[in-house]
C-alpha cells in the first residue's frame, strides 16, 4: 500500500502521520496491498469550485473522494481523497477528537467513502464516524 502526498497549500501538515493513518484505514478495510492512494491538500477557493463542480453545493467542505479503481503496471490506483485543511482547523472543535488529530480523521474519512461507506443519512453518517473514529483509536462523538 502506497499513500501519495501533494499540498498546494502553505500550512504545516504532519505527511507521515497523515500516511500511517491512512495506511492504517486501509489495512482495517482490508484493502489489496497493491492499493495507491492520493491525498491532496487544497486552500478553501479551489475547494469551493471543486465542491460546486462535482457535488453541486456552494461553499468549501472539508474532505472530498473521488473513487478510481483502476489497475496500473505500478498498483491498484484506489482514488484522491481531497481535504482542505484551513475548513478543517476552522472546524477542528466540531469533530469531537484531540487536537492534531482532524485530518488525519477526515483522511480517514475519505477513504471510507472511496469504499463504498455513504454519510446521505444520519445512520450512514454515525457509522462513518464510528469507523473512523475505531480506525483512528480514539473516542467521542461528532457534533451534530
Amino acid at each position: 500500500m502506497r499513500v501519495a502526498v501533494n499540498s498546494s497549500v502553505a500550512c504545516r501538515i504532519d505527511k507521515r502521520a497523515l500516511k500511517r493513518a491512512c495506511i492504517k484505514a486501509l489495512r482495517a478495510e482490508r484493502v489489496r496491498r497493491d492499493a495507491v492512494l492520493s491525498l491532496a491538500f487544497l486552500c478553501e477557493g479551489d475547494m469551493c469550485d471543486l465542491n460546486r463542480r462535482y457535488l453541486l453545493r456552494d461553499g468549501p467542505t472539508d474532505v472530498l473522494a473521488f473513487p478510481m479503481e483502476v489497475e496500473t503496471p505500478g498498483g491498484f490506483l484506489l482514488g484522491d481523497v481531497v481535504i482542505c485543511p484551513d475548513y478543517v482547523v476552522s472546524r477542528k472543535g466540531e469533530y469531537g477528537i484531540e487536537d492534531g488529530k482532524e485530518l488525519e480523521y477526515v483522511a480517514i474519512h475519505g477513504i471510507l467513502h472511496l469504499l463504498g461507506y455513504e454519510d446521505d443519512d444520519e445512520e450512514g453518517a454515525l457509522a462513518m464516524d464510528r469507523r473512523q473514529r475505531e480506525i483512528l483509536g480514539v473516542a467521542g462523538e461528532v457534533e451534530r
